[in-house]
């Protein structure tokens, strides 16, 4: 989704191409002879006019060798690009961009969400049409290509796309990201094979409550599909998120809008209770997203570089709450969850068999903490986990792996279950990361 100004990323560096060499016959001079037309004549002891035309043959030779040895520029063709026509004014039930209005936006579903056809980058036009008022879209007709992008190096050209109400407000949102319980979408989409686009999220993260400064909030894009594009940025890893695994890519950081992408590793034209809140976790601790900023805007839709009609949104909807989730952390071993409980020390912790009580009630926040009662989990280096004064610092930062371990991010060691202790509670251990059943929590959704 772009605004009228939008971000540039990664901008071109334009020079002017050098000129071409000016080639000029020689005139004669004012007030004189030309010697190129009145040369001496030896032997006949004055000077007599002879004729121009004996020096043709040079003349002719000195052109060929001119344009044959003398540098042009290739760059520039000798012709001037055709002009883009722009595409028929709309039909009925069509939203079209226009010269005048790029953006033109329709609230559908009751006024729940936005569609937009956001021709931003791009004058060939570009038309959708909603499904009955509902939470869909269609894209009927589309003059995206090559040769109607404004600036190729920008990005695609439009992204017709359905999106939150944009008014805070107006919706559940804006949300404190350190206060988001959860969020979460489900889309249904159609997708062609020809063309150029991507089928993906765009979820916007703003430093104020009462704006969504689309050039200056976070961004974090999450592509179902890439058909014929790959994500802008450094491929940093993969992170696993209901079942898919994403590819992740981190684009240079130039501005205070910051831009990190999750591409599905096997494409898919739905999702659902797609968990945004586990990206968002994973982004903010990447740094891509700011702790204090505030999810301010969820949108769906196609980036196209080129064609793009036939393209469908069928069904759209997002959900979101604040309040930090927080419960019971399981262990694989059966019957068994994190507990505070251990006897003799109140620092400690360890595994219990879940009785549902407020010592197994755990809060994990974004910036990867893990709390209970004001105090926070924390990873001395003594061999095992204690509960102290939460602080900002890495040993108090923990994070789900994609095989369910509770790893520090200070120390890079994993949180073990013993196993259940002959009585009480089992004090739990710090250890390095393994693949093993001690090892798998599950955390409160």
């Amino acid at each position: 989704p772009r605004d009228p100004a939008p971000v540039e990323l990664h901008p071109r560096r334009v020079s002017a191409p050098p000129s071409r060499p000016s080639y000029r016959p020689t005139t004669p001079q004012q007030g004189g002879e030309n010697p190129m037309t009145t040369p001496a004549v030896p032997g006949t002891g004055r000077a007599t006019r002879r004729s121009w035309w004996w020096l043709a043959p040079t003349i002719v030779i000195a052109l060929i060798l001119c344009a044959v040895l003398l540098p042009r520029d290739r760059r520039q063709p000798d012709q001037t690009a055709p002009a883009v026509a722009p595409l028929p004014a709309a039909t009925a039930g069509e939203i079209c961009s226009t010269g005048e209005n790029r953006y033109p936006a329709q609230a559908v579903d009751s006024g729940r969400y936005l569609i937009n056809p956001n021709e931003w980058n791009a004058t060939g036009g570009l038309c959708i049409s909603g499904t009955d008022g509902g939470s869909g879209f269609r894209v009927t007709r589309s003059g995206i290509g090559p040769a109607s992008l404004t600036d190729p190096d920008r990005g695609p050209g439009a992204y017709p796309h359905i999106s939150t109400q944009l008014q805070p407000g107006t919706g559940p949102l804006p949300i404190a990201v350190d206060k988001l319980r959860y969020a979460t979408s489900s889309w249904r989409t159609t997708q062609i094979d020809s063309g150029v686009y991507n089928a993906s999220y765009d979820v916007w993260y703003s430093n104020s409550r009462t704006s969504c400064s689309f050039t200056e909030s976070a961004e974090l894009m999450i592509w179902l599909r890439g058909n014929g594009k790959t994500p802008f940025g450094r491929q940093a890893g993969e992170l696993q998120v209901g079942g898919a695994s994403y590819r992740v890519y981190e684009a240079p950081k130039k501005s205070s809008h910051t831009l990190i992408t999750y591409e599905m590793a096997t494409s898919a034209t739905s999702v659902t209770d797609l968990d945004l809140r586990a990206f968002t976790r994973d982004a903010v601790q990447r740094g891509y997203v700011p702790a204090g900023s505030y999810l301010c805007a969820v949108q769906a839709g196609f980036e196209i570089w080129d064609g793009g009609a036939g393209l469908s949104s069928d069904s759209f909807s997002f959900q979101a709450a604040a309040g930090q989730p927080s419960g019971a952390i399981t262990s694989a071993l059966p019957g068994l969850c994190l507990d505070s409980r251990v006897a003799g020390d109140p620092a400690a912790i360890g595994a219990g068999t879940c009785d549902g009580s407020p010592a197994q009630a755990w809060t994990m926040g974004d910036d990867g903490s893990v709390g209970q009662n004001g105090r926070c989990v924390e990873d001395p280096g003594l061999g095992f986990p204690v509960l102290t004064d939460c602080t900002s610092r890495p040993d108090q930062r923990w994070r789900v792996t994609p095989t369910g371990q509770l790893a520090n991010q200070g120390t890079g060691r994993c949180v073990e279950n013993p196993g259940a202790a002959a009585s009480g509670t089992a004090q739990v251990r710090m250890r390095p990361c393994e693949a093993r059943t001690g090892q798998e929590w599950h955390p409160p959704a």
